[in-house]
Order: C-alpha cells, then structure tokens, then sequence
C-alpha cells in the first residue's frame, strides 16, 4: 500500500474524541493562571471570545466569494453556508483561485488583530505580540473525508519559535458533525514529532494510535476560540453533514523578538 494512503488509514481510525475542552474563561483576567494552564494542556479554549460582529462580516465576505464561483445552494439564505453537491472543486484550480482572493479580503486580516484576540495573546505570551501575517482560511465541503486535516503539530509548518500559538476559530456555530477541531490531550508534553506524509490539508501528519492519549473535541458556538501550542497535536474532524460548508480561520502568534521563520511574515500562498 502506498505510504500517504497507509498513514491516512491508520490516523482516520484512531481519532475517536472521548472527552471534551476545559473553557478557560474563568481566567481571562488571571494571565498568569492562563499561562499555567497552556503549560498543563497545551491548549486553552475561551468561550465567546470573538467579536461575534467581525466574525459574521468574515463569514459573509467569504460566502459571498463562494457563491461568486457557484458553489453554494441559490434557493438557500447566503449565511447558511449550504453546498450545491455535485463533484467538490478541484484543490490545484478552482478553489486555488478563490483562495487567492480570500485571503486578502480585509475583513479576515483586520479579524486576525482585532482588540479581542490581541488582548488575550498578550496575556499568553507575557508581553508583546507578533501576530503572523501568514493567516489561513479553511472551507470543510459535507463528505469530503479524503481532505480532512490529519492529526499534526502546527511546528512543522511554523517552525521557528516553539512558543508559537494559533488561534481556531470557526465562522459561525460549528458542531462536532460540521468539522471542528479536536486535540490530542497533554501531547504538547512530546516536544516535536516525527510526520510523515498524509492524505489532507497540509500533507503531513503524525500516527497517534498508540500514544495511549485522549482526543478532546466540542460543539463551538460563533465566537468560540481554541488557542493550541506549536507541539500540541490536533486534527479536523470529518464534516457529515449533508450539505453544509464549515468555514473557520487560523491565525497564528508569538511572542516579538523569538525566532520566526520569514514565511510566516508572508501572506499564504503568497
């Protein structure tokens, strides 16, 4: 069997999420606690977050793009996102072209350093932030498991500063059905990890089956945010649904000062 098909195989089926997140927002004033907790997890997730205003005119601008290349349903409201079925878009063409013109709409920079999430990182890193400007989007199509994210640490793409964070936050209400993010408990505690390649977003992943760790997973509602380190392993869950798009961004951030590789200051796929 080919390696990439192997590997994919062999991750699909050991991503079952058993147990759920811990919301930090009992700390948001408490940075120094938000740090210990970071420490501990590996991850750290804020109910409501978000500006839930900036969040819809993303969701909205994006939509609109998709529905510029005919990819959503013309008998169903803009917001809610419904794919039209038929063949998924091809990665290298079509949705590259949308791409390219997602990622430098303002509304998904600006959201990247809104007051929010700036404000909260500081807390994280205990000083000044650089927010990358690399910011990713991510369009989940219903049925489309063959391109779901595999687990992976986001250090081997960042590289860089280990003490790199990236912010996942989906683009309106985002159940376990639709495709959120799940995290492999306390894996951060590994360091780096060897990837290898895998069938999905990113083409890289990293075989947990006998890792003995818990998957943690949630239903996000619009304005949730979940914060992951660098070493902490985490994946896209399948999206099920019949006909929904799961629209979400990632947004990364360290500390100015540490080590950064110079793509990261670079727009994706620019």
């Amino acid at each position: 069997m080919h390696a990439t098909a192997a590997v994919a195989e062999r991750l699909n089926e050991t991503l079952v999420p058993d147990g759920a997140f811990a919301a930090c927002n009992d700390a948001l004033e408490d940075p120094a606690e938000l740090r210990r907790r970071m420490r501990r997890d590996g991850y750290l997730f804020a109910r409501g977050l978000a500006d839930r205003d900036a969040l819809r005119r993303v969701r909205r601008e994006v939509l609109e793009l998709c529905r510029k290349y005919g990819w959503l349903r013309t008998d169903a409201p803009l917001m809610d996102g419904l794919y039209r079925g038929g063949p998924f878009p091809e990665f290298g063409t079509e949705y590259q072209r949308l791409y390219k013109e997602l990622i430098r709409l303002d509304t998904f920079n600006a959201f990247s350093i809104s007051m929010e999430l700036m404000t909260f990182l500081e807390k994280v890193v205990d000083g000044i932030v650089l927010a990358h400007r690399r910011n990713i989007a991510r369009i989940s199509f219903p049925g489309h498991a063959a391109f779901t994210t595999q687990p992976h640490q986001d250090f081997v793409h960042i590289r860089g500063t280990p003490e790199t964070y990236t912010a996942w936050i989906p683009l309106g209400d985002c159940p376990r059905e639709l495709g959120g993010l799940t995290v492999l408990e306390g894996s951060h505690d590994l360091g780096f990890v060897q990837h290898v390649p895998a069938i999905g977003a990113g083409g890289a992943g990293v075989p947990t089956a006998d890792l003995g760790m818990r998957w943690l997973a949630e239903d996000f509602e619009a304005g949730d945010v979940l914060l992951v380190h660098s070493h902490t392993i985490h994946a896209a869950l399948p999206n099920v649904t019949a006909d929904r798009l799961r629209l979400s961004v990632d947004f990364r951030y360290q500390r100015a000062g540490e080590p950064i590789e110079q793509a990261s200051m670079r727009l994706h796929g620019g």
